[in-house]
């Protein structure tokens, strides 16, 4: 997986269950000292899938050349709390910075 800085992409978290049991997640993006997460409300689910889309905002906040690390922690419908292993992503970099006007 790669992560170009600057764009909007949907991530997809294939997953070894039905999303339909989990009642609560967190998903955590981490690069050097940055951290930040999505939740619940920012995902949208399909079957095994947990799909969840970053911002051009968040991507440019992204160091490209560096590792972007993501995990999932979920709360299941049982109180049960489970994690995935920890994801890395190549991040690259754009030939001219900043956001692009989406203007509809």
């Amino acid at each position: 997986m790669v992560t170009v800085r600057g764009t909007t992409p949907t991530i997809t978290f294939r997953l070894p269950f039905q999303t339909d049991q989990i009642s609560n997640c967190e998903i955590y993006f981490a690069q050097k000292t940055l951290l930040f997460q999505k939740n619940y409300d920012d995902c949208s689910f399909e079957e095994n899938k947990l799909m969840v889309r970053l911002s051009q905002e968040e991507t440019l906040m992204l160091d490209e050349g560096l590792t972007l690390r993501l995990q999932i922690r979920f709360v299941f419908a049982n109180g049960s709390v489970g994690g995935t292993r920890i994801v890395n992503t190549s991040v690259v970099g754009l030939l001219k910075e900043g956001e692009i006007n989406v203007g509809y």
